[in-house]
């Protein structure tokens, strides 16, 4: 089947492509790897959003139902469960999932960051119980919890886990947090127990984890904790094959676009996260709608002055 533009990725700023390119009446299919929302629906469903004006007191649930039945009511024809394969560039865009395959004029590429997690490669990281994200907090109310990591996500992980009762360790392999001030202020007034300068150098169980043994490179002593789980949040590596099968140029694992969005690929936009050195909600709207409307020109050239 054949559309005037592909959108890949059906985060806030998918959603936001999608939005606008029914609005300037292009045909349009939005295809994700999984469920319509992005990181709002996947990995924070139960965080508050707290940088969207006028979102206020939402959870991240509520803002991506609120976004995708939005951009579905335009006419948008959203497919969840579908993740793409490869994008081939001819007179068209071809673009294969493992469900079909379909044409485009112009594709906008909005996958995110959140690509495949990265492996801490330590021995027994693949254990039951050991998990790389939380979609519910509540799941491990009165666990004994081993967070690892030391940016925003680790952070929120430990907080929404702390707050719903679970006992939380955060292990972080230096001395301070690279989250937001917020965070670290409201991790020290919390009962999480914070291990500096430690890393994990062991999980224990048989089939399913039982506990962790780690190094402080500052006493140089080990630790070994007891657990019922673990979440290491320690980044992702992108998945971005498809483009870089394209040959679409790339800057510090982000795609370069020019000032309307598109990539070094005539006709292939990018939007979100994958562009946006502020990795935010605003931010991936912003990128969304740009794209959209940089397509629409595209294809409407050279009537559009």
């Amino acid at each position: 089947m054949s559309y005037d533009v592909i959108i890949v990725g059906a985060g806030p700023a998918g959603l936001a492509a999608a939005l606008d390119a029914k609005y300037l009446k292009l045909k349009t299919l939005v295809l994700d790897a999984g469920k319509a929302g992005g990181a709002l629906i996947q990995s924070y469903p139960w965080k508050g959003v707290d940088s969207y004006l006028g979102f206020k007191d939402m959870k991240g649930r509520e803002v991506a139902g609120s976004m995708v039945e939005h951009a579905r009511s335009s006419g948008a024809d959203i497919r969840e469960m579908e993740a793409v394969k490869e994008i081939l560039k001819g007179k068209a865009f071809g673009v294969k999932t493992e469900k079909g395959r379909y044409e485009a004029k112009a594709v906008i590429v909005a996958t995110g960051i959140r690509g495949i997690p990265r492996k801490m490669c330590v021995e027994g990281e693949d254990l039951e119980g050991i998990f790389h994200t939380v979609s519910d907090p509540g799941k491990f109310s009165g666990k004994k919890v081993l967070v690892v990591g030391g940016g925003d996500s680790a952070a929120d992980c430990a907080l929404g886990l702390d707050k719903a009762g679970a006992k939380v360790w955060l292990a972080h392999r230096k001395d301070e947090l690279r989250a937001t001030d917020d965070n670290k202020c409201i991790i020290g007034k919390s009962g999480i127990t914070m291990l500096w300068s430690h890393e994990v150098e062991l999980f224990s169980g048989k089939g399913k984890l039982a506990s962790a043994t780690l190094f402080s490179s500052k006493s140089r002593k080990k630790t070994t904790l007891e657990l019922d789980a673990a979440v290491i949040c320690i980044g992702s590596i992108p998945a971005n094959d498809c483009l870089q099968k394209l040959g679409v140029k790339m800057e510090n694992a982000c795609v370069r676009v020019d000032k309307n969005g598109m990539t070094s690929i005539p006709g292939l936009f990018a939007a979100g996260d994958i562009v946006s050195d502020i990795k935010r909600i605003p931010q991936a709207l912003a990128t969304g709608e740009k794209a959209a409307y940089s397509a629409y020109k595209y294809l409407k050239n050279p009537y559009w002055k």
